[in-house]
């Protein structure tokens, strides 16, 4: 029996070892984070290629160009309306001058014509104005037909001898694409309305 007994108390032992949960080493628990932290890093790494390659197309595509163009015509547009209204009586012929090189069409032609009736007022006033363009935004823009409208809010300080004052104005500008250069191809004033008038 003892026998028997041993080899029972064996058969026990071998079940109770088996039986032994075993705890595992430091190195297989860090096994899943090491899997987690680069399923992450891939995950990353693809988010971060996907919306580089979105940034670049937008930065080189239709919407770039388009940006490109409302900068250039905004620049353009600032520099004409300051042509059109800012002015030195001893300096008219820069005057004159800028407003040849900025414009096109019917207004150049106007500008043209219309010189030497106001170069003898301007001069015979002793007039300065200096512009100020408070803001200046397109309202329409065909890069394709290279037309643009801008609507401007500026602020004009005139002296006339001893008297001085400052108007504010809102013009609207029309802008022509004439090669590579935006000029003005028409001027006209937006009326100003007050609070409570429609």
């Amino acid at each position: 029996m003892d026998s028997e007994q041993d080899a029972a108390t064996a058969d026990e032992a071998d079940k109770a070892d088996k039986a032994v949960v075993k705890t595992p080493e430091p190195r297989d628990r860090a096994r899943p984070l090491l899997l987690g932290a680069a399923a992450l890093a891939t995950a990353a790494f693809l988010a971060a290629a996907i919306f580089g390659v979105q940034w670049l197309v937008a930065a080189n595509g239709d919407d770039a160009e388009l940006a490109q163009a409302r900068d250039d015509v905004l620049a353009a547009g600032t520099a004409a309306v300051k042509a059109f209204t800012e002015f030195d009586y001893n300096n008219l012929d820069q005057y004159f001058q800028k407003q040849q090189e900025l414009s096109t069409g019917a207004i150049q032609e106007q500008a043209r014509n219309s010189e030497g009736k106001f170069r003898e007022a301007i001069g015979q006033a002793k007039t300065v104005v200096v512009t100020t363009v408070q803001d200046i935004a397109v309202e329409e823009l065909n890069e394709h037909e290279g037309k643009a409208t801008c609507l401007v809010a500026l602020s004009t300080d005139v002296t006339k001898g001893a008297e001085k004052g400052v108007k504010s104005l809102r013009v609207e500008i029309e802008m022509t694409r004439v090669g590579d250069e935006w000029k003005l191809s028409a001027i006209g004033n937006v009326p100003v309305v007050g609070a409570g008038q429609q």
